[in-house]
């Protein structure tokens, strides 16, 4: 029997992380990982611009990554950066006769919060409730155009097809949702490398959303929390009371899981990749590279 590879990459803007995954009943096993640093330059998110500033750099660290783990296997999952695209939380009055023109619909009645026309935007969604008046609440994803166009010719032109693409945040959640004990209610930080985000949970769907590129650390992370929850107090009240997860993988962690505790008033629970379940031999990992992982782990297992 033929073992298929599912693969995923996490795109950052400073490296490429690549997995490989193969399904062993009804578990994923990690069976290789890659990581490629990238020059400064190469990567520069963005919402309206095509991302990749360098296509020859790129593909060369995209065939590095990739192909020692492809295996035959061309369709990847890709996890991108937050600032390369936008997620936004929305309802709606009624179901819609049909995919496309949710799109459209939504396409209209979210065009104030595009940065650019919405013809030039690719967007998909996904129902997360329906509610008993038949309201939906949905999240909402979109990439201009060019940014898609880009990436699927720049894949295409070293053998490879991304089948799905999200954003880095959502890929960490879907990595730990099965694996850690989070509750019903809760808020999951993240922090790497300068780039924060906070998510909030209820009943396990996601409420509220917030990313972005911050100087600095602890005192960054702080002031951003800080405003953040001064910001939602009224309509996330429970945000406050939840327990909270901090993603987190450089040296900052202690000082943020500091901050965090000193804002919430309670204890922090920093969470950890236990690759090791994962492996059907041991892997060798740098430094606080299995949880850098996280990402790649959780867009390819959404292939499974």
């Amino acid at each position: 029997m033929i073992l298929r590879n599912y693969l995923g990459l996490d795109l950052r803007p400073d490296q490429l992380l690549g997995v490989a995954l193969r399904r062993r009943g009804n578990k994923a096993v990690l069976t290789g990982h890659r990581t490629q640093s990238l020059a400064a330059g190469v990567v520069v998110p963005s919402v309206r611009d095509p991302i990749i500033r360098d296509a020859r750099r790129f593909s060369e660290a995209l065939r590095e990554t990739l192909g020692p783990l492809a295996g035959g296997e061309d369709r990847i999952a890709l996890s991108l950066p937050e600032g390369s695209g936008r997620g936004l939380l929305t309802e709606v009055e009624s179901p819609f006769k049909s995919r496309d023109e949710g799109i459209e619909v939504l396409k209209w009645q979210l065009k104030g919060n595009f940065p650019v026309d919405p013809k030039e935007l690719h967007l998909d969604y996904q129902v997360l409730e329906r509610r008993e008046n038949g309201r939906l609440r949905l999240v909402v994803a979109f990439l201009a155009r060019g940014v898609l166009m880009q990436l699927e010719e720049l894949f295409a032109a070293v053998g490879f097809n991304p089948a799905l693409i999200d954003f880095h945040t959502l890929n960490v959640f879907n990595y730990y949702q099965g694996r850690q004990e989070l509750g019903e209610d809760f808020v999951l930080v993240g922090f790497e490398g300068g780039s924060f985000s906070l998510q909030y949970y209820q009943n396990r769907l996601l409420a509220f959303h917030r990313s972005r590129d911050i100087e600095g650390q602890a005192e960054a992370v702080f002031q951003e929390v800080n405003r953040t929850l001064a910001g939602c107090r009224e309509s996330h009240p429970g945000l406050t009371r939840s327990p909270v997860f901090l993603h987190c993988i450089d040296e900052s962690c202690a000082g943020v899981r500091e901050a965090l505790r000193s804002l919430f008033d309670r204890e922090i629970t920093v969470l950890e990749p236990h690759l090791e379940r994962m492996m059907p031999v041991p892997l060798v990992f740098k430094s606080g590279q299995d949880k850098a992982l996280v990402a790649a782990i959780g867009v390819a297992e959404r292939l499974l």
